[in-house]
């Protein structure tokens, strides 16, 4: 009897630890839709801080956890609050957790789908070895959520880079379209994993898991040099110019959306000969941002002289993995013009020269012509003015260019143009024969005539 009671006793002392220490857990709700967050309560007497959450990870982010510490009937205990998300929807079985000896009862929950659609691809799905490719995370949605851009992505051997987001509105639903660059930098198999994707419904955060995108990257050929991009490049030139200036530097940029070209390589895929007459500087490349993507923006710096007419064709090589051949894209050559400055100027200088020196000889050759135009003209209106027979005499023969005394004394050239009937009615007027006034106006206006047809050559 008395060793049964001592038995009991020590069995009793030594469950009584176990039913006074425990670890209890609760859910804040029993069924939840995908991308709510869930929050787990652990209650117990010990420092719960180092309770090992991993068995939750299976289901659920364990997105944070927090302790505080309370007194209760002179016991202390502790509460750990969990916040956690689900991966993925339908009926989850939260796991007991240990601590010591001391163990949670598992929780079922069930997460219903709600109504967001997540899907992941990538296009071409077997790129080659640095080829690029596009990675597509296509988001569908009542049109109530706002999105954040996804940023945690893990890609071992793979370079990234993320493109503008493209979204479609509709009635019912919201397509979000992100996109990225994905360059394979090895052959094999490849992954692209994503971080939860954050997203905001009436200030509510919400999160969601996007399954990883598996894929296999072809090898490139080893004789492919790795200075040439795989797919062709997207090109962007500044037009080339219609017109020149002699000796003067010119600038043409082209830039070039090669996802894993560097400035070197690009310097070595540039091919091209210069033309007679064009001098070329040495081409530089610089990285630069455009439209949210990176290119490089190759310059080409030259000088025309002015026998310069044509531009060269530029080629860029690159590997088409479709057809497994290099090709290469060929802006091709065009035509132009060359202004010389100073040339136009030593030309219109001379030219100004050459004009004033034709004028002078002009002048030169007109002077004597002008000179004795104007000696006739005077000539002629000393005859108009004369008002009697004698001083019409006196402006024939001593007021004239020659200075004669007769009109028998004119220069040959110039008296075989009078007619000899005007000479005799003045020399018949002169001396005596008495005609009206009318009759001696009509003779001076004959002889003005007959003066007036007169060769310039007989006036000096």
């Amino acid at each position: 009897m008395v060793g049964r009671t001592l038995i009991g006793l020590a069995l009793a002392l030594w469950l009584a630890p176990g039913t006074a220490a425990t670890l209890s857990a609760e859910l804040d709700k029993k069924v939840s839709a995908l991308g709510e967050a869930v929050q787990l309560r652990i209650t117990g007497p010990a420092n719960l801080s180092e309770l090992d959450l991993t068995p939750l990870k299976k289901d659920f982010e364990v997105f944070s956890s927090a302790t505080s510490s309370s007194s209760r009937k002179g016991r202390e205990q502790t509460e750990l609050d969990v916040t956690l998300y689900p991966l993925r929807s339908g009926k989850l079985i939260l796991p007991g957790l240990v601590l010591d000896r001391l163990h949670t009862r598992a929780l079922p929950i069930e997460i219903q789908p709600g109504s967001v659609t997540l899907s992941a691809w990538l296009a071409p799905e077997l790129p080659m070895e640095r080829e690029p490719a596009t990675l597509h995370l296509e988001i569908r949605d009542d049109g109530s959520l706002n999105w954040a851009m996804p940023t945690e992505l893990d890609a071992p051997h793979i370079a990234l880079r993320p493109l503008r987001e493209q979204m479609r509105d509709s009635d019912t639903s919201g397509v979000h379209d992100y996109r990225w660059t994905v360059l394979p930098l090895k052959s094999g198999s490849l992954g692209i994993a994503f971080g939860m994707l954050d997203a905001y419904k009436f200030g509510q955060r919400l999160r969601f898991a996007v399954n990883a995108v598996s894929f296999r990257a072809q090898s490139a050929p080893a004789y492919l040099p790795l200075h040439v991009p795989i797919g062709k490049p997207l090109i962007r030139a500044d037009a080339l110019p219609k017109q020149l200036i002699a000796g003067q530097p010119m600038a043409w940029n082209m830039d070039i959306d090669a996802p894993g070209l560097s400035a070197e390589g690009a310097l070595k895929l540039l091919q091209f000969s210069a033309p007679p007459g064009l001098r070329f500087y040495a081409p530089s490349v610089t990285p630069l941002t455009r439209d949210g993507r990176d290119k490089l923006r190759l310059t080409l710096t030259f000088v025309a002289d002015r026998h310069a007419e044509t531009f060269p064709a530029l080629r860029l090589t690159y590997f088409d993995a479709q057809t497994q051949r290099i090709e290469a894209f060929t802006i091709p050559a065009a035509s132009f013009t060359v202004r010389d400055p100073a040339r136009e100027k030593m030309l219109s200088a001379a030219l100004a020269a050459l004009g004033i020196l034709i004028l002078s000889w002009l002048g030169y050759q007109a002077w004597p012509w002008l000179r004795r135009l104007s000696v006739k003209r005077a000539w002629r209106a000393r005859i108009q003015v004369a008002h009697d027979p004698a001083s019409l005499y006196h402006a024939l023969t001593r007021e004239a260019p020659w200075r004669v005394s007769t009109l028998e004394q004119w220069p040959e050239s110039c008296r075989s143009c009078i007619p000899p009937s005007l000479r005799a009615q003045l020399t018949q007027l002169r001396f005596g024969q008495h005609r009206d006034e009318r009759y001696f106006l009509e003779l001076k206006t004959a002889w003005a005539k007959a003066c007036a047809q007169l060769p310039l050559r007989g006036f000096t």
